[in-house]
């Protein structure tokens, strides 16, 4: 699921520990690779449209991610070491302080708690009152309303990270649960981006499928076997 990353330049992979660290593998090596090869692939057979130059993916559902690809090839993501870097999620905090995790050690709090504390208690859950986007979007609550702005404000904010990667954007495409299902979701995002030149007009939605990009991938490494 990292492979479509593989690419990314150094300057988006290193983490800027000594190298002795660096050697054992600590780097960014982002996630939902399947998912966007598959988006790409079949990008022009689902829209019609030829792939764009700069396109900007949003992976958005129980775990969340978006990467900037060029020319059909990523040069930078959300995901880092784990898949817990980068957007708020379901479940998961997302991009956090390191110095968060550090004061909750210091409070007593284990690897194997922090480690539940940020997968499984954080994200929508802890912000929303819900890990499920539908159910905060027809909440009526100020707490779910919360959720959902907190949560797009923070695909808008690291969606600038991947604009400014690309030097630009010439279009965005949504994946995944939230993403295809979520229009209102949908909207803020595409509203809050309209300074970059994103609009509904430059906006796609292609359903997930890293199963058909699984089952691709075994069968042309069945093909090269035989």
């Amino acid at each position: 699921d990292t492979a479509f990353h593989a690419h990314n330049p150094p300057e988006a992979t290193v983490i800027p520990l000594p190298q002795s660290w660096r050697d054992q593998g600590i780097r960014r090596y982002g996630f939902h690779g399947l998912s966007y090869a598959s988006l790409v692939r079949r990008f022009e057979e689902v829209t019609g449209q030829p792939l764009p130059h700069r396109l900007l993916a949003c992976h958005l559902g129980a775990g969340a991610s978006l990467a900037a690809i060029v020319d059909g090839q990523g040069v930078a993501t959300t995901m880092g070491f784990s898949p817990m870097d980068g957007l708020v999620m379901a479940t998961r905090a997302g991009a956090t302080d390191p110095g968060v995790l550090l004061h909750l050690m210091r409070q007593g709090l284990t690897a194997a708690d922090i480690d539940t504390l940020l997968n499984k208690q954080s994200g929508l859950l802890a912000t929303g009152g819900s890990a499920d986007m539908k159910t905060l979007l027809d909440s009526d609550s100020a707490r779910g309303a919360f959720g959902v702005a907190h949560y797009c404000y923070w695909v808008t904010r690291h969606a600038g990270s991947m604009i400014a990667a690309m030097q630009g954007v010439d279009a965005i495409v949504f994946t995944g649960g939230i993403g295809e299902n979520a229009a209102p979701v949908r909207d803020r995002i595409v509203e809050s981006l309209h300074w970059c030149g994103i609009s509904p007009e430059n906006m796609q939605v292609i359903p997930a499928d890293e199963e058909g990009e699984i089952a691709l991938s075994v069968r042309e490494i069945v093909g090269n076997i035989r």
